[in-house]
């Protein structure tokens, strides 16, 4: 019996432990999954709410407690004071985070291109997103209704006469389809090889462009079938059409691209898009565009530099490591590109970090390139 007497606070001590690792494990998910693009207003009540109880809701129902005090009103204060320290701490930041997301200042808006007989591209890793979910799906990370309109008022803005996005789901590629509609649409779903699943899509201006080619492939062999499953077995895909420029008769290939998460994937799905451009004309111009989920300075992006593919940002005389992903607001690291072969002359170049009505369109930035042949 002493035994067990003696043991019971050491239990007591773990099980705390254990719950309290527990609910931060919640919360951190919480703090992600919640990450609203706007509703943050709704989410911060509720947050504000919660710490109002933390703070106050202890000394409510248990009152004031003699520090000498062996009651079990003060064993239990003791043992609830680090968990609701930290879980306060906690909360703070988040609330602080959502604060952040809603003053954060976005850039202005892009301006007509300085050079009209240029090429327009645009890259953007829209987020995946339905229509149609539960109303409080509203406050996860997608939500799509809530932020197309402020990703149609981007585009209508930038007029992208090539507009590259990945993670789009059959949804979000319809409502595209409308937001541009003398754009013609390639790529196809990565989990079936037709709706299903994201896409690496690519519109171009069909008034503009001739189509000569076209279609989509996988980073894993075979390369010309996907592979069902989970998120982290699906096999990712790279979109390609090859264009004529009606206005000069040059001809030139796109590539959109959505690399893996790990370095590894990466440079292995590397190569598998170098040689597929090596299949292609040599005479052709390329554009390689897409989320590389890695730093220009990954292995991964040097073998796209070693193979004469320039960043745009670089060969416009800006920083290509400028942050394309956002969190809450946060500027946190650059994954996304547009990547040319020297038969390009970027006219400019600008990150697309608009917030049109107050809502960031994803949870990364666009970027837009202005490119015209050299001669």
């Amino acid at each position: 019996m002493k035994q067990l007497r003696s043991a019971a606070p050491i239990l007591a001590t773990g099980l705390s432990f254990l719950a309290l690792v527990t609910l931060l494990g919640m919360v951190g998910a919480a703090i992600y999954t919640l990450n609203s693009f706007n509703h943050q207003g709704a989410v911060g009540t509720v947050i504000g709410a919660a710490l109002v109880c933390l703070v106050l809701g202890p000394r409510l129902l248990l009152g004031p407690v003699d520090g000498s005090s062996s009651g079990w009103r003060s064993r239990f204060r003791r043992l609830l004071g680090p968990a609701r320290k930290a879980l306060i701490v906690v909360l703070a930041c988040w609330l602080g985070l959502i604060g952040w997301s809603k003053v954060s200042p976005g850039g202005p808006m892009p301006a007509p291109k300085t050079e009209p007989s240029s090429i327009r591209v645009v890259t953007w890793n829209i987020l995946h997103g339905e229509e149609g979910r539960p109303p409080w799906d509203r406050l996860t990370l997608s939500n799509w209704p809530g932020r197309k309109d402020a990703l149609q008022t981007a585009l209508r803005h930038a007029g992208p006469d090539i507009l590259c996005v990945q993670e789009a789901c059959a949804g979000q590629v319809a409502f595209l389809e409308q937001v541009l509609p003398t754009h013609r649409r390639v790529g196809v779903g990565r989990d079936d090889g037709r709706a299903a699943g994201e896409h690496c899509a690519i519109y171009f201006d069909a008034d503009r462009f001739e189509q000569l080619g076209g279609d989509t492939f996988w980073l894993e062999e075979p390369t010309d079938q996907p592979r069902g499953g989970s998120v982290l077995k699906v096999k990712r895909i790279c979109t390609w059409v090859r264009l004529r420029d009606q206005a000069s008769g040059r001809t030139f290939r796109v590539y959109n691209v959505h690399s893996y998460l790990t370095e590894r994937s990466r440079v292995a799905a590397a190569q598998v898009v170098l040689d597929h451009l090596k299949t292609g004309d040599p005479a052709d111009a390329i554009i390689l565009a897409g989320d590389f989920n890695a730093p220009p300075g990954a292995p991964s992006r040097r073998l796209f530099a070693a193979a004469g593919l320039a960043d745009s940002a670089e060969q416009a005389g800006r920083r290509a490591d400028t942050p394309t992903y956002q969190w809450y607001g946060l500027r946190i690291r650059c994954l996304d590109g547009i990547l040319v072969s020297p038969d390009w002359r970027v006219c400019h170049h600008r990150l697309l970090d608009v917030k049109p009505g107050n809502t960031y369109p994803s949870d990364h930035f666009g970027i837009l390139a202005d490119l015209a042949f050299r001669e």
